[in-house]
């Protein structure tokens, strides 16, 4: 019975590992069967599909046209979700971004139009918005349109200045608005002229493949771009510190725009436009002067003048120059051709001129103290010992090319007084002259502007003082201009 129970076991063995290899078998059998018609069958083929992309790069602002765009073939995968595929959804947009050479155009990167609350809405993080009254639309022909770029110049009067001028203040600045339309505006008026023929001339049906329009150059326009031939506002984006000389220069002088060409962000050094140059020959200045110090401003007979004048080559040439050398000291009344240092053609100095018709133009020059190398600046101090009391008089410095071309003028224009010793000036209109030196004390008599008066005593912000009658009393302190 033992053995038939054994017997019995091993035959269970076999058939079990007869059952398990015909399982094995079948499932090899199956897996090559499938591993064959996986061979056989093609792998898929993805279809390109159409999207519109840029030709070249467009800045923000940018009146879309079917030359700025085309539509390209690319596989499934690589298109951006979103992105249009036929060019009529581009043309007549504007754009918001910038958009870059073959990036694929997406309806985010456009203008997005809406109800605007005012011009609070699009100024710029950091800036003000400044609107000024502009007389005359230089190079623009009245039709500046808001998300222009324009230089900013100022015409002044020798009043004003001390010469007649005008000069450029400001550069690449924003245009937020021209009249009451400002960028992003809705706005049902006609477009101007340019964007009316960017729009109309929209080739429907572009597709991949084909040749786009002759290249033309971005056009920047605001959402609605309305021409302006009669407005006379227009208001600007600027930084603070733009702000203040913005309205300085309207308050003084003649604002006028000039348009920048799409694109140009540049700015560049350029010397003022004086009657005394404007039939020179255009030409670029071979050097500027960048700074000019003098001190004391209230000085008095004995004292000496310093004058500090920085100069920097502008051009690709080294500058030559002659002497006197800096720090060099002239006495009032000298001149550097009677202290032997008369012009050498050619060279360049920087010097000292004043009011009250010197017998020479400049009459105080120094050299730069050697050759100047291109794109340097060197820092010449002079010095000229005062020797007789002067009433309040302008200095200022320039740059000559001698024998007599000034390529700088009226450059720190300072005001300049020498009081003899113990002699003051009134500085005000109207100076009260009192009993005592308290605002309490009874008035004895007023003095005009210009007055000089002999110094008699100080007592603390007070000075006694001797009228022009004989009599005494007290001055303050800042009534008069008193040597120190």
């Amino acid at each position: 019975m033992f053995r038939n129970r054994k017997f019995a076991v091993v035959v269970s063995l076999l058939l079990g590992l007869v059952a398990a290899m015909l399982v094995w078998n079948n499932n090899q059998r199956l897996q090559s069967q499938l591993q064959q018609e996986q061979a056989i069958q093609p792998a898929p083929v993805e279809t390109p599909v159409s999207v519109v992309v840029a030709v070249r790069d467009i800045p923000a602002h940018t009146l879309l046209t079917p030359d700025l765009v085309k539509v390209a073939q690319v596989p499934p995968g690589l298109k951006l979700p979103d992105a249009l595929t036929k060019v009529e959804d581009v043309a007549g947009k504007t754009t918001q971004y910038p958009i870059a050479n073959g990036e694929q155009i997406l309806p985010m990167k456009f203008a997005t139009p809406k109800v605007s609350y005012g011009l609070a809405d699009i100024v710029p993080a950091g800036k003000l918005a400044v609107s000024i009254e502009i007389n005359e639309l230089v190079a623009a022909g009245g039709l500046l349109v808001p998300g222009d770029h324009v230089d900013v110049l100022v015409t002044l009067n020798h009043q004003t200045a001390g010469k007649d001028l005008t000069e450029i203040i400001l550069q690449n600045i924003d245009v937020l608005a021209v009249a009451q339309s400002y960028v992003n505006e809705q706005s049902s008026q006609t477009l101007a002229p340019a964007a009316i023929n960017n729009v109309v001339s929209a080739i429907p049906g572009t597709s991949a493949g084909a040749s786009p329009p002759p290249a033309q150059p971005p056009t920047p326009v605001a959402d609605s771009a309305l021409i302006h031939p009669d407005a006379k506002t227009v208001t600007l984006a600027v930084t603070p510190e733009q702000a203040e000389r913005l309205i300085l220069a309207e308050q003084q002088g003649r604002l006028s725009l000039a348009l920048r060409p799409t694109g140009d962000t540049t700015t560049v050094e350029i010397p003022e436009a004086t009657l005394s140059t404007i039939r020179s020959p255009l030409q670029q200045q071979v050097a500027e002067i960048t700074g000019v110090t003098m001190s004391p401003t209230n000085a008095r007979a004995g004292d000496t003048l310093t004058i500090t004048i920085t100069v920097k080559n502008t051009s690709n040439e080294v500058i030559h120059t002659q002497g006197p050398n800096p720090k060099f000291t002239y006495i009032q009344g000298q001149t550097f051709f009677s202290q032997n240092f008369p012009s050498q053609n050619g060279a360049l100095r920087v010097g000292v001129s004043f009011d009250g018709h010197p017998s020479i133009d400049f009459p105080y020059r120094w050299g730069l103290g050697g050759d100047l190398a291109p794109g340097a600046s060197t820092t010449v101090v002079g010095y000229v010992k005062l020797t007789y009391d002067m009433k309040p008089t302008n200095f200022w410095a320039g740059l000559i090319e001698e024998p007599a071309t000034v390529l700088q003028d009226n450059e720190g224009t300072t005001l300049i007084t020498v009081l003899p010793d113990n002699v003051a000036v009134v500085s005000v209109d109207a100076a009260n002259v009192r009993s005592g030196p308290d605002l309490a004390a009874s008035v004895v008599g007023q003095l005009g502007y210009g007055t000089e008066v002999p110094i008699l005593g100080q007592e603390k912000d007070w000075f006694k003082i001797k009228m022009p009658d004989g009599r005494t009393g007290y001055v303050a302190a800042g009534w008069i201009i008193a040597p120190k």
